[in-house]
């Protein structure tokens, strides 16, 4: 099957991944917005027609063990894919990986990496954003990946419409 636009997606480990997910159905419900699983865009951009998403995850992660990144803080942004958001810090190991599936992909994206992990996608006030940053308490100062994903994915994601057509395509544990 052909992907149009494809998404590679870093999920966090079970742990950390009921937090956020729970986190994000509670936003989701009080602000009427979609949900979505928690994740960290690798890379997203089109693939040549040719192209094994499953077999991209595969050899951009080989070796790859789970790993943690650390927290910078929560922000909030107009743009609707970062309305509320984890901000971490990028690694070697997570750069790496981005790049390697960057340069599997049909034409270069544009996409520039920024590790976050949404938290509501939704168009809403500064005052709803800020109130909604400064009264998460996360768990912990890291979060730890152990899965990758391909997604089927719109070129933009600007409605609940695109989120909500979101399509995996595939999955890979990274190695323990």
């Amino acid at each position: 099957m052909t992907y149009a636009n494809v998404s590679f997606w870093l999920l966090p480990a079970e742990a950390d991944r009921v937090f956020y997910q729970e986190t994000i159905r509670a936003l989701a419900q009080a602000y009427d917005a979609p949900v979505f699983t928690p994740h960290v865009t690798l890379y997203s951009g089109t693939c040549p027609p040719e192209a094994d998403p499953e077999d991209m995850l595969a050899q951009a992660t080989q070796g790859v063990q789970g790993f943690a990144l650390h927290i910078d803080r929560i922000l909030y942004t107009e743009e609707f894919t970062k309305t509320v958001f984890v901000q971490l810090f990028a690694s070697t190991l997570l750069r790496s990986i981005a790049e390697n599936l960057s340069k599997r992909c049909a034409r270069p994206s544009g996409y520039v990496l920024n590790p976050h992990v949404s938290l509501i996608y939704k168009q809403m006030s500064a005052k709803e954003k800020q109130h909604i940053a400064t009264t998460i308490r996360l768990p912990a100062s890291t979060v730890f990946f152990d899965e990758v994903s391909a997604v089927a994915t719109s070129n933009t994601t600007q409605t609940r419409e695109d989120v909500e057509s979101w399509k995996v395509i595939c999955s890979k544990k990274l190695s323990a």
